[in-house]
């Protein structure tokens, strides 16, 4: 072994154990004069103080014996360097037993152990020295020092130590000339000692305690006991002690013995267990260290030995039992946390830390859990502090802060790894596996670890019904259709040269079969004409090609030509480029080969009509069929025109565009119908042999219809019994005499004049049938069936008699029979013609975004930490994350591929001053696989980072009495989303948006894919010239650029850039007319850096180069586009300052206030930070301040009173005010959501408000999609329509526009009534009463831009009652016919006029606006719960319940209730098992939530009670070995816990851990 370090300090003598030993080394003072004992020193037990503190105290004391130069004393760094090598940790090293194990290790001769405990303001020191040879405890000193740590270390250690050591020394022998009164001393006592022995138990269970230190009080007398409890103290003076009998774990208990000479007493002790052990201290609840029992807060703590005990796959499985905590977990690495109610997919309002950093997603401010990077095996513990906070942390803590700390490097040293292996109960499931490690080292006054994450799985199969539908064909076609060079569409005309595919081909192209043959070939050569400016077929290419099967030419891009033959030299060919500067690429090439249409042209009969790929399986015609019925008889034939290379044709469609009715999708993912509108979907009426709509009767006539009686009712005028078309009035000759039938009554007789057997000519008098109209009409009848035929060219009804229907004569309806299994009793299927119903790129970016469920997450963490003394500490981590697995938000689930965060963080503490700084950063992925919208396909950028710095100081006065902290916080937020969130693309979206645009250029396009964004291969239809033509002048004469909206084309529109190379000198960018002819021809030069673009059209152009050599490359193109000044990234700046005040009145109560100042630079303008814009610093020195400008400055006070009756019991009263600032998203978003109509709904921020271009009247703008123009509304034809996001209610109407505020925090004002305390000795519980008033609520995403339709739609009189409602009575809240009212609902899509605008660019589509407001207040009650208690040392029960007193509110924007995403009730239970004889725990967990209504964006519904058990076993083989399995929901309880979230089951993890 080793030899350890030793301080020498002088010489003096050696230490005796007992009196014999003192009599023999006065008997060879001689030879041990100037010995010296080697001594070391264990680290101190901290009881109700910091393992930090006592290991500083420790060393304190070291020092102080090492100054007594009595001993020579090992050095912490060489103990700790030889018991590291023998694999022992000294951390509980408390026994005798133990001390002597590691005596032993050392070499040394003796050992001091010992403690220090705090109780109130008074720290107790207990310190003993144990010889190890014996074993036995040959000193011992109580020392109790009050005052604060400060002192204590200053000066209660040292009197600590040189009492024990005076007690040591005073019964030592003074070698010199003390013999005699050690003889003296010696005569004395003997014959007046005696003996203790006995026995210490548990008091629950009678079993023994093994190890416990017995010792007698005053004296330097004790023991330990055995492994039978049993313990002996021999050679004590008789006289009355105080035994003293400690265990960790139980209460210290001290008994009165009196002791008697040459006796020996027995003494049985029995230890009360210490229940619940008062000893964890948080950080978070005052940003300073205290008790969790004197923290005034509700605080729940969830230590490194409970996360360790579990097996889970997250973090956030370890809190979903927390009292006050809403865990809703959506995949086995993704999940959400809130507290106390307000719940939502975005949810910001509970503040998550990872040691003391903001753990959140930059450009949102959500908390992605699953990218911090921290592992379960480096958390030291875990706070949750409830309600608000924001008096000392700001904006964010609105209803909590949950702070997660990971361990010191320098205080929890070794290396663990972890290795679990799990099954989620769902089939087809990949093995779950998770590889956790943790190393961390200490090198002299440093300390370094590395901890790290890596998990692969399957996550749970789940598909959203908006995801289904993004990917079904038949909502967005086959768009593989389209890129497959035929042409499908029968656009082209039977005369085009593009060749035919055919049979020969199909093994040379990729997906081709059998099935393509016959159609026309995109060959990539323009058969006639072609877009100018791009490149001929050369006849080296011919050449080139001529060896090749189909003579085909590769070009450089790779793009390949077909059938490149001699006859189509010269011929324009498709090159993928622009070449005449008109925006569309490669026009006039492959007519109508490869055109949207074709995406739907799937050669097959999707309708099942009998006809394939009709109009009205195409496109708009066939997506107008869903959601809609139509009855057979109101639809009219359609003729459709078919083409293919060899004919045309035209079919007839009799049942053109029968609608499908209601749709969903079924738990297979199949899209199923309610066609027949009875309720249930893809029923099988219609082809059950019933008469499922009851029209079945015992006749039918030759249309298919079946009736109850026999013919069509008649009025029978002339009592035939048969209908008589043309019976008329005359005489009845009856018994010879002529009667006239004068149906009319009228005395005339009807007289056919000219006997032409009618009444319509004149001198006829037609006969009148008891009408009494004067007119012939003949006997009526009731055409039921609508059956008619032509008479001279007039439709005439047929009245018919009806045939027998029941053709087996039962009576009832049968098979066969008329009214029997119709088509309109049928629900729709789509027919897909054995076609996958699935189609994985919904946006045909040749990115698959269909579902995937591969969970895949890694990360890692970095730290160094610094503590060269006591008073400074400097740390310095990183850390880092990639994930990919799915996130719910309230637009749509994302497929976060490869999001990176990163974060790098330094703090320093020295003495009682704390900074701090780091920075979050997002990367959203590679662009090959980015973030993507599981719905439509839409990927996300996200390169945002997040910026903070910190200040802290704490002040103590009055011996720890008055404690005051204050402090500083800067947050700098800087999004970069490139608008595909945040409407931050100004800088890179290739236009002009402030006004400054090159002359000349394009600045309307064709939106071909409807996204807002100009796209290469847009044309463009308008440009900024005086006849808004391509090549005129441009408008602006005078050289100033001021196109708004114009569009980078590359191209030197207003003539301003010499970047060119003169060839020909003649100040012109143009070519050299090598032929003299004045005009361009194929094969003269263009002169370098310009760009034919056909005809005699030359313009510079943008390649990249300095053509005329003056140094600069491209100037003076595309100006004013995509400059700094309109860099649109927001950054955002939050400064705040705090204090708080903990002012002891005395030993029982304790007052609290606090306050912060918050400053956000979207509220006040006290402070200009100047760093808004491209290019722009980040100093505070550029900082500008005016305290005038107080407006909106962010004010939170908290105040609170702290009862303590007595130890261990805490009552507090708190009132406190919090706010939320509005987040980035709720500021800044702007993304593609859905449609309504024809128009694309688009969220967005309400940075700045929601404000409306107007006319001179103050009527605002709106848009005509169909004409293209903005025109002021007309509010005398017009009234506007809000669609509702809320699925209760279907919209309002409204008959002004205002313009909307930007929205302000959200406030919180709250009182607090708390309690937390040790009900007796085995049970510990918490209560905390709360009431809430909330005010200014930032809403969910809500219309802000209605749209404009006929004001005809709510002003009819639908239910033809005389009442009528109007825009006056409902902008006053009447409805005047409330069935009228919801009709209307049912016309508004159809009277559509156009959409309110919010910005007015030309060319431009604006869409339909959905954003955030405030709105409405709120008042809430509840309480949160707890109870802990030991049943024994071995079981133990933990209680937590939440109550929440309401769970939806009012929202005066829709009338209707909101949901507060969180349940009435919710409960927790643990109860655990330790066994004390086997290296064994075990635990069962249970969770009730109650059923709750959630809404989060386009996620709504019914959130299902559930109660949920999981189990956790443990067993522990040896110190470098652990084993624990965990079934997660082990009653496999199928449940959902967020809408849009998947069914969750059981789920079984393995996980085995080693350290060493």
């Amino acid at each position: 072994m080793e030899q350890p370090r030793f301080s020498k300090r002088g010489c003096s003598i050696f230490s005796k154990s007992s009196i014999m030993k003192i009599i023999f080394l006065a008997l060879i003072i001689a030879s041990t004069l100037c010995a010296q004992t080697t001594i070391a020193v264990l680290e101190f037990e901290g009881r109700s103080i910091s393992k930090d503190e006592a290991l500083t105290l420790t060393d304190r004391f070291r020092n102080e014996i090492i100054k007594t130069n009595k001993y020579i004393v090992v050095e912490r760094g060489a103990m700790k360097e030889i018991l590291e090598e023998q694999g022992f940790q000294q951390s509980g090293c408390t026994s005798n037993e133990c001390i002597v194990e590691v005596g032993a290790l050392l070499g040394v001769q003796q050992m001091v152990g010992g403690s220090i405990g705090k109780i109130g303001n008074v720290y107790s020191i207990s310190v003993r020295i144990i010889d190890i040879e014996t074993g036995k405890i040959i000193s011992v000193t109580d020392y109790d020092y009050e005052g604060n740590i400060g002192n204590l270390l200053k000066f209660g250690m040292r009197n600590a130590a040189l009492q024990l050591t005076e007690k040591n020394s005073n019964e030592m022998v003074d070698l010199v000339g003390g013999i005699e009164k050690l003889k003296k001393k010696l005569v004395r006592s003997v014959g007046q000692e005696g003996t203790i022995i006995g026995n210490v138990f548990d008091k629950t269970n009678k079993s023994p305690l093994i190890g416990a230190n017995v010792v007698l009080k005053g004296t330097a007398q004790g023991a330990a006991t055995d492994e039978k409890g049993r313990f002996t103290i021999l050679q004590v003076p008789s006289r009355e002690y105080k035994i003293i009998v400690s265990y960790i774990g139980f209460q210290t208990l001290k008994k009165n013995v009196t002791v008697v000479a040459n006796e020996t007493i027995t003494v049985d002790l029995e230890l009360k267990p210490e229940i619940i052990q008062m000893e964890t201290y948080v950080v978070t609840a005052s940003r300073r260290r205290e008790r969790v029992e004197d923290a005034p807060a509700a605080i729940s703590v969830i230590s490194k030995t409970q996360i360790r005990r579990e097996s889970n796959t997250n973090l956030g499985d370890y809190l979903k039992g927390t009292k006050g905590i809403d865990f809703t977990q959506s995949g086995i690495d993704s999940y959400n946390m809130t507290a106390r109610g307000f719940n939502s997919s975005f949810s910001s309002r509970l503040l998550t830390l990872t040691d003391g950093r903001m753990a959140n997603v930059p450009s949102l401010r959500l908390t992605a859990y699953n990218v911090i990077p921290v592992s379960f095996e480096d958390v030291e513990q875990i706070e949750v502090v409830l309600g608000p906070a924001s008096a000392l942390y700001g904006p964010n803590a609105h209803s909590g802060v949950l702070n997660i700390i990971t361990s010191s490097p320098i205080r929890t040293t070794g290396t663990s790894i972890n290795i679990q292996g799990g099954l989620l109960s769902q089939t087809d499931t990949d093995l779950l596996k998770k590889l956790t490690f943790r190393t961390a080292h200490k090198f002299g006054d440093f300390g370094f670890k590395v901890s790290g994450v890596a998990l692969a799985g399957q996550d749970w199969t789940h598909f959203n019904p908006d995801e289904h539908e993004g990917h079904d064909p038949v909502f967005i076609g086959r768009s593989n259709l389209k890129h497959d060079r035929l042409d499908r569409g029968g656009r082209l005309s039977t005369e085009t040269s593009n060749p035919i595919f055919t049979e020969a081909m199909i093994d040379h192209v990729d997906g081709a079969d059998e099935s393509w043959v016959g159609f026309y070939w995109g060959d990539g050569i323009a058969s006639v004409g072609g877009e100018d400016g791009s490149p001929v077929i050369t006849q080296e290419m011919i050449n080139k090609a001529a060896n090749d099967e189909f003579n085909r030419y590769t070009l450089e891009s790779g793009k390949v030509l077909w059938f490149v033959t001699e006859e189509k030299l010269g011929y324009y060919y498709a090159d993928g480029i622009d070449n005449d500067g008109n925006g569309y690429i490669d026009e006039q090439i492959d007519i109508g080969i490869d055109d949207e249409e074709e995406a739907w042209i799937d050669g097959i009969d999707n309708d099942g009509d009998g006809l394939v790929d009709e109009s009205d399986e195409l496109g708009s015609a066939w997506l107008d069929r869903f959601g809609s019925t139509t009855d057979l008889v109101n639809l009219e034939p359609t003729t459709t025109n078919y083409s293919s290379p060899d004919s045309t044709w035209s079919v007839l469609d009799s049942t053109h565009k029968f609608g499908f009715g209601n749709y969903r999708y079924d738990s297979e993912g199949n899209i199923v119908f309610d066609t027949n509108g009875n309720g249930v979907y893809n029923d099988d009426w219609g082809a059950n042999g019933m008469d499922d709509d009851d029209d079945w009767g015992l006749y039918k006539d030759a249309l298919g219809n079946a009736y109850d009686i026999p013919f069509e009712p008649f009025v029978d005028l002339n009592g035939n019994g048969m209908y008589d078309a043309d019976v008329g009035e005359g005489y009845a000759d009856i018994f010879g005499t002529l009667i006239l039938l004068d149906f009319g009554l009228d005395g005339i007789p009807a007289d056919d004049a000219n006997g032409d057997g009618d009444y319509d000519d004149d001198g006829d008098i037609p006969p009148d049938y008891g009408e009494g109209n004067g007119i012939w009409d003949g006997e009526t009848f009731e055409n039921l069936n609508g059956n008619t035929e032509i008479i001279d060219g007039v439709s005439v009804p047929i009245w018919d008699i009806f045939g027998n229907n029941d053709t087996d004569g039962d009576g009832q309806p049968s098979p066969g029979e008329n009214g029997v299994d119709e088509f309109d009793e049928k629900d729709f299927a789509v027919n897909y013609g054995g076609l996958s119903n699935i189609y994985k790129d919904a946006n045909d970016d040749g990115i698959n975004d269909y579902p995937e469920f591969k969970v895949r997450n890694y990360r890692y963490d970095l730290r160094l930490d610094w503590e060269p003394n006591p008073d400074l500490v400097v740390s310095l981590s990183h850390g880092f994350a990639w994930a990919r697995n799915i996130n719910i938000t309230g637009i749509a689930r994302y497929l976060a591929d490869g999001w990176i965060y990163r974060y790098y963080q330094g703090k320093a503490r020295y003495k009682n001053f704390f900074f701090q700084s780091y920075l979050n950063s997002s990367y959203s992925g590679d662009p090959s696989h980015p973030t993507r919208n599981l719905a439509t396909g839409s990927i996300i950028y996200d390169r945002s980072k997040k910026f903070s710095a910190q200040l802290q100081h704490v002040n103590e006065w009055k011996n720890g009495d008055i404690r005051f902290v204050w402090g500083v916080d800067y947050f700098l937020t800087m999004p970069d989303t490139r608008g595909t969130i945040l409407s931050d693309k100004n800088y890179t979206d290739r236009r002009d948006n402030n006004g400054d645009g090159e002359a000349g250029s394009p600045y309307i396009f064709d939106d071909k894919n409807d996204n807002t964004w100009y796209d290469d291969g847009e044309g463009y239809t308008r440009w900024d010239t005086d006849d808004l033509s391509q090549f005129a002048d441009p408008l602006d004469s005078a050289g100033i650029d001021a196109v708004l909206g114009a569009i980078a084309d590359g191209l030197d529109n207003d003539g301003d850039s010499d970047d060119y190379d003169d060839l020909n000198g003649n100040g012109m960018p143009d070519y050299v007319d090598s032929d003299g002819s004045g005009e361009f021809e194929r094969g003269e030069m263009v002169e370098p850096g310009v760009q034919w673009l056909g005809g005699q059209q030359f313009f510079v152009y943008a390649d990249g180069k300095d053509n005329d050599g003056d140094g600069k490359i491209d100037e003076n193109i595309d100006e004013g586009i995509d400059e700094a000044a309109e860099d649109n990234r927001y950054t955002v700046n939050e400064l705040g300052a705090y204090y708080q005040v903990n002012w002891k009145l005395n030993k029982n109560w304790e007052f609290i206030q606090a306050t912060r100042f918050d400053i956000h630079d979207r509220l006040s303008d006290m402070i200009q930070f100047n760093n808004q814009g491209y290019g722009t610093g980040y100093s505070p020195f550029d900082w500008k301040f005016n305290f005038n400008k107080t407006d909106g400055i962010q004010l939170s006070p908290k105040v609170g009173l702290v009862y303590r009756p007595k130890e261990n019991q805490n009552f507090r009263l708190t009132w406190a005010t919090a706010f939320n600032t509005p987040s980035n998203q709720a500021l800044f978003l702007d993304i593609f959501v859905t449609r309504v109509s024809v128009f694309k709904v688009y969220a967005r921020g309400a940075d700045g408000g929601y404000v409306f271009p107007r006319d001179s009247l103050g009527n605002p703008y709106y848009y005509r999609p169909y004409e293209g123009s903005y025109v002021p509304v007309d509010t005398s034809e017009t009234i506007f329509f809000y669609p509702s996001t809320d699925p209760k209610i279907e919209g309002f109407y409204g008959q002004t526009v205002n313009d909307l505020p930007e929205i302000e925090p959200e406030i919180v004002k709250s009182w607090e009534l708390g309690y937390k305390g040790r009900l007796n000795d085995r049970i510990f519980g918490t209560l905390d009463l709360y009431t809430s008033h909330y005010s200014s609520f930032v809403s969910p995403v809500t219309f802000i831009t209605p749209i404009v339709i006929e004001k005809s739609v709510l002003e009819t009189d639908y239910d033809g009652d005389s009442l009528m409602n109007t825009i006056d009575d409902i902008a006053n809240n009447i409805i005047v016919d409330q069935e009228d009212y919801d009709e209307s609902f049912n016309h508004w899509r159809g009277a559509i006029e156009g959409v309110i605008a919010m910005d007015t660019i030309p060319g431009y589509t604006p869409p339909v606006v959905v954003g955030y407001i405030n709105y409405g207040e709120v008042d809430m009650w509840g309480f949160d719960a707890s109870i802990t208690a030991l049943i024994n040392l071995e079981w133990s029960l933990d209680l937590t319940y939440s109550h929440l007193g309401m769970t939806e509110f009012f929202n005066p924007i829709t009338n209707s209730e909101d949901p507060i995403n969180a349940p009435r009730h919710k409960a927790g239970m643990k109860f655990q098992y330790n066994p004390r004889r086997w290296p064994a725990t075990a635990s069962l967990n249970a969770r009730y939530v109650d059923g709750f209504k959630w809404s989060s964006g386009i996620y709504f519904g019914n959130i299902n009670p559930y109660t949920i058990f999981d189990i956790h076993l443990g067993y522990e083989f040896n110190k470098y070995l652990k084993i624990n399995f965990t079934v997660s929901n082990l009653l496999d309880h199928k449940h959902t816990e967020i809408i849009g979230g998947p069914s969750l089951g059981r789920v079984m993890i393995l996980r085995l851990q080693t350290k060493f």
